[in-house]
């Protein structure tokens, strides 16, 4: 009985790295943003964006291993 769990997780390991792998390649080819260099907060990315404070099109979101990064919408 104990094969047959350890199949089991082993199954559901490799779904969840599939999934993952999928959606992470779907956001990428997806993506909407234009990266526009670093950022600490959402405010830094106004001037890099070129739009006026407080406008929603602009985010500071992360970016693989590279930190945080202006999104303009």
């Amino acid at each position: 009985m104990t094969p047959s769990k350890s199949h089991f997780v082993a199954l559901l390991l490799i779904i969840f790295l599939i999934v993952n792998v999928q959606s992470a390649r779907i956001m990428d080819e997806s993506s909407d943003c234009v990266f526009k260099g670093p950022c600490q907060k959402r405010s830094d990315c106004y001037e890099r964006c070129g739009v006026k404070s407080r406008s929603l099109s602009v985010l500071c979101v992360p970016f693989g291993r590279q930190g945080l990064t202006c999104c303009c919408l």
